[in-house]
């Protein structure tokens, strides 16, 4: 990108309010039905169970929401039902990501007029030999050009078929500025993004409970967690220990999370998220194939943990 580029995307895209970010977000499952049919009205109800909490925001269309299970029509109307019943105050970032920047452009396009207010954009990985450094900082400034709302990368990849972005190129992509954040889901630490972005108008947000605390500690200004789509309540009551500097409480509620959450969703994924939720008192729903639920005897030992906790539905 020329130098007179990067300047005229300076005035064309305003300075990005980093309180958009700062607190927990909860990623958004899609409740299916048992014929794999969308529960609008479930997504609704969880919504309004959320608004109750101190979550800051709402992603849809992630990993948990089974986005690449959806067809673009459905994934439109997810992102209308979460706007609809969402408080005014809360923020909407949604999973953009599609394996060609024509049709992520698009799709962000099209979903901004819905209240989207952040895209989240898991790097394209089908032709993961030809996904070159180089080839992915060209491909996320045309879609940062050409997109109306900012940028999150989305680093995971245990979903994007082992592809990692490395601090380097997140470097690289921090200086644009409709590029505000990446969300680190990934094993190489915040810390590294940190450095790597030092001085510039970027922020890193934690992908995972087990990163979380850590993150906050190296600077990360929130964090988006599948761990919150369950325990909303404690998850920002961490954060709200953090940002008060009760450290000891904080890592102590962290320790608490991170062994539930190794205990009861563990190595079930979204179909062991959705138990989760349906067992506080959330509409988690079915998944859709290839995924499978879980078994009778793994939502009785879930459940089993849970009393044992005191964990109580979230009503």
């Amino acid at each position: 990108m020329s130098i007179f580029t990067f300047l005229l995307l300076k005035e064309v895209f305003t300075m990005f309010d980093v309180t958009k970010l700062q607190g927990v977000f909860a990623p958004i499952v899609t409740p299916f039905n048992e014929k794999e049919e969308i529960l609008y009205d479930d997504i609704a109800y969880n919504i309004d169970i959320y608004n109750n909490t101190k979550l800051r925001g709402y992603m849809p269309l992630g990993s948990n929401g089974e986005f690449q299970g959806l067809t673009d029509e459905e994934s439109v109307k997810v992102l209308k039902t979460v706007y609809k019943h969402k408080q005014k105050d809360r923020i909407i970032v949604g999973g953009c990501g599609r394996e060609s920047a024509y049709k992520t452009i698009e799709f962000i396009k099209r979903v901004a007029e819905y209240g989207l207010d952040l895209a989240f954009i898991l790097p394209p990985h089908y032709f993961l030999s030809k996904m070159t450094e180089e080839v992915l900082l060209e491909y996320y400034i045309k879609v940062a050009d050409e997109s109306p709302i900012p940028i999150v990368v989305y680093n995971a990849p245990k979903f994007s078929a082992g592809l990692n972005l490395s601090p380097d190129l997140i470097s690289k992509l921090a200086k644009h500025s409709n590029i505000i954040a990446i969300k680190n889901s990934s094993d190489t630490p915040n810390s590294e993004y940190i450095k790597a972005t030092s001085g510039l108008d970027f922020y890193i947000i934690a992908g995972n409970i087990k990163t979380f605390y850590q993150g906050l500690c190296d600077g990360a200004v929130g964090g988006v967690l599948s761990t919150a789509s369950i325990f909303p309540e404690y998850c920002c009551t961490l954060y709200e220990f953090f940002r008060a500097g009760d450290l000891e409480s904080a890592k102590n509620l962290h320790s608490f999370l991170y062994n539930t959450s190794i205990n009861t969703v563990g190595s079930l994924g979204v179909s062991g998220v959705k138990a989760c939720m349906t067992i506080r008192g959330l509409r988690g729903g079915h998944v859709r194939l290839p995924l499978k639920d879980v078994t009778d005897q793994e939502f009785d030992n879930i459940k089993s943990w849970f009393v044992k906790e005191g964990i109580e539905k979230l009503l």
